[in-house]
C-alpha cells in the first residue's frame, strides 16, 4: 500500500471483502452459555485458586516493597551530624538551649524603646543559624571536620556574645530612660 493512497481509494480496492453477515439466529446466547461453563469449568478444576493466591501475594508482596522504598525515612541533617561527631551534637544542643532562653529573656525585656534593637538582633541570630545549617552541611559532605567544629562553635559563641552585648545595652537604654524620667520628675 503506497503512501499516497487517500482513505477512499483504499476501501475501494477492499470492497467486498469485508464480512458483514449477520452471525447466525441463537448466537448470543450460545456464545453466554459457554461463556459461563468455561468459567465454572476452571474454577472447578483446581487450577484457579493457586493462582489466585499467588497473584495475591505477589500483589501484597509489591504493596510492601513500594511502601518500604516511599516511606523509608532518612537521617536528618542533626542526626547525620551525631553519627559523625555525637560531641558536637551534645554540645549543639546545649549551646542551642542556652540561645534560646537568652532570646526568651530578651523577648520579655522589650520595649517601644528597645523594639528596633531586638528586632535587629532577631534578624542577626537568623543569619547565624542559617550559616551554621550550612555548616552542617559541610561537615556531612565531608569537608575538613575539624576547621568546621572550630567554626561551628565560634558560631554559637557570637551568638551568645551578641545577646549579651545586646541585653546590656537594653539595659543601659532603661537605666537612661529611668535617669531621664527621675530628672523630669523632680
Amino acid at each position: 500500500m503506497k503512501h499516497n493512497d487517500s482513505i477512499e481509494d483504499l476501501f475501494g480496492k477492499l470492497q467486498g471483502s469485508f464480512d458483514v453477515a449477520s452471525p447466525p439466529g441463537g448466537h448470543r446466547e450460545r456464545f453466554l452459555n459457554r461463556l459461563e461453563h468455561s468459567g465454572s469449568r476452571n474454577d472447578s478444576a483446581g487450577s484457579s485458586p493457586w493462582w489466585r493466591h499467588l497473584s495475591i501475594a505477589a500483589s501484597i508482596a509489591l504493596l510492601l516493597a513500594a511502601s518500604v522504598f516511599l516511606f523509608r525515612s532518612e537521617p536528618n541533617l542533626q542526626d547525620q551530624v551525631a553519627n559523625i561527631s555525637p560531641e558536637v551534637s551534645e554540645t549543639s544542643m546545649y549551646f542551642a538551649g542556652l540561645v534560646s532562653r537568652q532570646v526568651q529573656v530578651l523577648k520579655e525585656m522589650s520595649s517601644p524603646e528597645t523594639q528596633p534593637l531586638i528586632e535587629d538582633t532577631l534578624l542577626q541570630l537568623e543569619k547565624l543559624e542559617s550559616d551554621y545549617v550550612g555548616m552542617e552541611q559541610d561537615l556531612v559532605a565531608g569537608g575538613n571536620s575539624k576547621m568546621i567544629l572550630n567554626a561551628m562553635i565560634q558560631n554559637f559563641q557570637t551568638r551568645i556574645d551578641l545577646l549579651q552585648e545586646v541585653m546590656k545595652r537594653i539595659e543601659e537604654v532603661k537605666q537612661f530612660k529611668n535617669e531621664t524620667h527621675e530628672t523630669n520628675v523632680i
